[in-house]
């Protein structure tokens, strides 16, 4: 009984990470989280004979994402510990086997998200937008992404909200960044629940101020409900919205120029399963993304930065089993977007906008021949207005159970529209590509996971900042521009990933391990030669480790992040990102405290080595994060239940 009130406590410190723009430390924890239930119990992971046939790396609880150390409860930082991945301190955003963070894409009940992450000030990480107990569980898919996912070149993050409520919640946080608080109304066949949160760091910064000079301190507002209703046992509705606003103005650089900024963003999803008598799945749905941000002194004192940003998602798809050995998907989608930018100074105005449409329609059959054996060939064909093209996209996918290992294979063509900022400048743009190749094997027995994995990324018809020759700029008309966009670009990224996780070593103990060795090089976007871009690094690896003292009802969290420098161009040096930084390494440790079952104590420190980590390096200076360490205390308390606060709220 001690253990389940221990663990159960432990979810509630949860929730108060939930939005400052450094991370923080928690501990690691593997448990099987009910969220409407009063109880928890561990972790049971069981082989499947026919596993999902892509470069998933583990399905991670959300208990075990908030509670990973250095990640402070925010999604896209936890996910940093899996292999493939690369630590991302200056942004904060999600970088995946030499891919940009443009190229990993973020999905919430199957329709797109468009901006999953907060905005912060210069060289400071920015956060998951949504809560991480909004979802029953996550799994990154690394390679071989799922057909019915489109424009991701590298990675897809599908996260799926929980079907039913039937509990009534209510509680509330308070921490040194931020109040935050919620509860959900559960009732005959569907629940509504509400999720209200403040950030503010201008306390923060005056107890412990980093790089970053505020004249008006980080705050921001978000809110956010979901409705879900289930009038039967084949059907499940769920509507979902969130909005939220951010505020900040800091001074940067030797001239002191001050950097401010606004920005709101809204996200609304609704969506419909309805299960038929003959075996039919269907599903339907609608996703609306808003953002607008608002700089000024972007550049330059006196500037003004305008970008805005639209998209309607429209979804429809279906499957059955069409036999033991025979499965059927289909499903046809649409992106509207519209993107508008605008940059002000004195007497320039540079005005631009574009409203690309993109209609995709995508076909899989999945076949059973042997009990061991799942082979999955699919095909994605995509319209995309602005090149008038049309983007066609086989993959096979083969799995094999051999025992107690399990061996894979994946190739197949990805592609993705340019980003925006190059797209707005020329529409007619292509799409660019990535051609996939994934060979694996897993294997798991008694309390260990092992995964190992080879990969090779292929791009073409990147967009690339071309420039005339020397001869075509003499006899060049004045109004031909001596750079222009084309997409000749290419490159490529091939490496290794390899997991190890061990639950039974030792007694209340666990830990994990990751590694990845990556090679890429591109010639792309500005970079004129083929040459490993600013955010690669070549080696990557981490620990996550945790230990419960039962006697203190106390747990220990530690998550130590290792990589090798980022590359610069060194002009002392011949060719291009000739050099690199020293290697990146961060040991973050987490101290949780369960005083009683309603209230929990919670502190963390980041870098507790105290190492000033660089990021790169621009004109021979270093790029470095807001702050080197970020310290954190927070309680969380229950109101009117007899249990432990759930934080998710929903």
């Amino acid at each position: 009984m001690k253990r389940r009130n221990l663990i159960l406590a432990l979810s509630v410190l949860l929730i108060a990470q939930s939005s400052v723009a450094q991370k923080a430390v928690i501990d690691t924890v593997h448990l099987r989280f009910n969220i409407d239930s009063v109880g928890l119990e561990e972790v049971v992971v069981k082989g499947r004979k026919t596993p999902v046939a892509n470069s998933r790396w583990n399905d991670m609880h959300p208990v075990e994402l908030v509670t990973v150390g250095g990640a402070n409860g925010d999604l896209y930082k936890a996910l940093q510990t899996l292999p493939g991945t690369q630590v991302q301190g200056e942004t904060g955003e999600l970088l995946v086997r030499g891919g940009s963070s443009a190229e990993t894409q973020t999905y919430i009940d199957g329709m797109h998200v468009l901006n999953p992450y907060t905005s912060n000030g210069i060289n400071t990480p920015s956060r998951s937008r949504y809560s991480t107990f909004m979802f029953s569980g996550v799994n990154l898919s690394s390679g071989g992404a799922s057909l019915e996912y489109g424009e991701a070149l590298s990675a897809v993050l599908p996260l799926e909200t929980k079907d039913y409520s039937k509990v009534n919640k209510l509680g509330v946080n308070a921490s040194v960044v931020g109040l935050g608080g919620g509860g959900t109304c559960a009732f005959d066949k569907g629940s509504l629940s509400i999720d209200l949160n403040y950030q503010n760091l201008g306390l923060y910064d005056k107890v412990y101020s980093g790089r970053t000079e505020f004249e008006k301190p980080y705050h921001l507002y978000s809110a956010a409900t979901q409705f879900r209703y289930t009038p039967d046992d084949a059907t499940v509705l769920k509507i979902y919205a969130q909005y939220d606003r951010t505020d900040f103005s800091t001074y940067e650089g030797e001239e002191r120029r001050l950097f401010g900024l606004g920005e709101d963003n809204v996200y609304l999803n609704a969506t419909c399963r309805h299960f038929t008598q003959e075996g039919w799945n269907w599903f339907t749905g609608v996703a609306y993304s808003y953002y607008k941000q608002k700089i000024g002194g972007a550049v330059t004192a006196g500037d003004n930065w305008l970008e805005s940003q639209q998209e309607v998602h429209l979804k429809a798809k279906a499957y059955k089993r069409l036999s033991r050995s025979f499965r059927l998907d289909m499903g046809l989608e649409s992106y509207i977007r519209r993107y508008e930018n605008r940059y002000h100074l004195s007497g320039v105005d540079d005005y631009n906008r574009m409203s690309p449409v993109m209609g995709a329609g995508f076909f899989s059959a999945t076949y059973y021949p042997l009990e061991q054996l799942k082979a999955e060939f699919s095909f994605r064909t995509e319209y995309v207005s602005l090149s008038r093209k049309m983007n066609f996209s086989p993959r096979l996918a083969v799995n094999y159970y051999w025992g107690d290992v399990v061996l894979s294979g994946v190739l197949g063509r990805y592609t993705q529209l340019p980003e925006n900022k190059y797209l707005v400048r020329k529409p007619e743009l292509e799409s660019e590509t990535c051609m996939q190749y994934n060979l694996g094997a897993q294997y798991e027995h008694q309390g260990r996971f092992y995964k190992a994995e080879l990969y090779y990324k292929d791009y073409n018809r990147l967009a690339l900042v071309e420039t005339r020759k020397e001869t075509e700029q003499v006899e060049r008309k004045p109004d031909v521009p001596m750079t222009f966009l084309t997409s000749n670009g290419y490159g490529y990224s091939k490496g290794i990933d390899l997991f190890f996780r061990d639950r039974v070593l030792l007694k209340d103990f666990e830990y994990e391990l990751s590694y990845t060795y990556n090679i890429s090089k591109r010639k792309f976007q500005e970079y004129v030669e083929m040459t490993m871009p600013q955010y690669v690094t070549r080696h990557n690896a981490s620990a996550v480790i945790k230990y419960s003292i039962r006697r203190l009802h106390t747990i220990i969290g530690l998550t130590n992040r290792f990589s090798s420098g980022r590359p610069y161009h060194n002009s002392a040096l011949p060719g291009l990102m000739n050099d690199e930084v020293k290697p990146y390494n961060s040991l973050d440790l987490g101290l949780t405290f369960l005083p009683t079952k309603k209230i929990i104590i919670h502190a963390s420190a980041t870098n507790i080595l105290c190492r000033k980590n660089e990021f790169g390096k621009v004109n021979d200076k270093a790029i470095l994060a807001s702050s080197d360490h970020f310290f954190y205390v927070g309680i969380y308390i229950t109101l009117g239940k007899k249990a432990a606060y759930d934080v998710s709220n929903f």
